[in-house]
């Protein structure tokens, strides 16, 4: 049953306000590198002295979509002859509609069907670059279980899910597909399991009322509920199916192609934020106060404190994609009645821009 508010009303409205255009330019192609992570190459195509060009930017306010402030504030997109403004979702769903209506042209977040109907439709998103990923080793995203259930023994494995209440921030999100697959592996049909949709701060009260079981949470509310005694990081999702792709980058069909240069500008200065961010969590630690300093005032948790103890999301810092897990969750869709058919990703991910970024920046180097 869809229990998704993106109706066949909004798609064709969406459909509507944005008719479809031709793609253009080559894709998938590897650029020759230039010197990893050099601001020099960064520079090497200086932007024009013309008034700067605004890009609208969609997040759900996550830790990683702090390099948006982060590009910004130093510099890196003013070089680059833009400027970003910012507003902040409930959901990546919510900005599938005006990211198609032209309202905005960078969206990122968890992709879902109403964005795989879309395209299904013949809007022209484009999927350029992955964030969030679940590599293994990290537990910024967690399946969660109430910490006396685990204590007690009560839950020990998936099949002990049976009859229990399991928590989503948003219906049929793509992590209850590692979720649902699990179940049924240990013989659970998910139709023996109650879904309730609560935010992530709503787990945590209703962990502490015994109305929810298990959910999938994303710091803070990882570490709150670990301190609070309420709930415990059970099963991290990178070891649920390590590096699976969380989050990504969407550019909107008029910014892609009609705004084609400010686009691959965007990206160069979306990297060198994405790798200061990837240096102060995942590397030396370089700019890590800084940041910390920035997500107190961009993101819902103020407490640089707090924000310290948190296990810190990754983000690619060459904006890789891990296209299988994408296949994976919208055939999930499509066994759920969600999604109206498969869409074929070659034809939706776009790596110009990053392809371009490459070219001025060459690759980060990851372990």
């Amino acid at each position: 049953m869809n229990r998704y508010v993106w109706g066949a009303l909004l798609i064709a409205l969406l459909i509507a306000c944005q008719a479809p255009a031709p793609r253009s330019g080559e894709r998938g192609a590897q650029p020759p590198p230039a010197e990893a992570g050099s601001a020099a190459a960064a520079r090497a195509e200086p932007a024009s002295a013309a008034p700067l060009q605004v890009v609208r930017v969609g997040t759900v306010g996550s830790a990683t979509d702090s390099v948006h402030y982060w590009a910004q504030e130093r510099g890196y997109l003013r070089e680059e002859g833009l400027d970003v403004e910012i507003t902040v979702f409930d959901g990546a769903q919510r900005m599938i509609a005006p990211l198609g209506a032209d309202q905005l042209d960078v969206g990122s977040g968890a992709p879902g069907p109403g964005l795989f109907n879309a395209i299904l439709r013949g809007v022209n998103f484009y999927i350029v670059a992955g964030t969030a990923r679940a590599v293994p080793g990290t537990r910024f995203n967690c399946l969660v279980v109430r910490k006396a259930l685990l204590d007690s023994g009560a839950v020990r494995s998936f099949a002990d899910f049976r009859g229990r209440v399991f928590a989503e921030n948003v219906p049929g999100v793509v992590t209850t597909y590692l979720v649902e697959r699990e179940l049924r592996r240990a013989g659970v049909s998910p139709e023996e399991v109650t879904f309730v949709t609560l935010s992530f701060p709503d787990m945590l009260s209703a962990f502490a009322n015994e109305a929810a079981d298990a959910g999938v949470q994303v710091e803070p509310f990882i570490t709150l509920g670990e301190q609070r005694g309420l709930s415990q990081c059970w099963k991290p999702t990178s070891e649920l199916q390590p590096d699976f792709q969380i989050a990504v980058m969407l550019y909107s069909p008029a910014f892609a192609e009609q705004r084609a240069e400010a686009a691959r500008r965007f990206m160069v200065a979306y990297l060198r934020g994405a790798r200061d961010y990837y240096r102060a969590f995942f590397g030396d630690g370089q700019g890590r106060e800084e940041f910390l300093q920035l997500m107190a005032r961009v993101t819902a948790v103020r407490d640089v404190e707090l924000l310290a103890r948190l296990n810190p999301s990754w983000s690619d810092p060459n904006g890789v994609l891990n296209v299988e897990t994408l296949r994976d969750v919208q055939r999930w869709y499509i066994g759920r009645g969600e999604q109206l058919g498969e869409v074929d990703l070659d034809k939706v991910i776009d790596t110009r821009f990053v392809n371009y970024a490459f070219n001025r920046l060459g690759r980060y180097p990851v372990p």
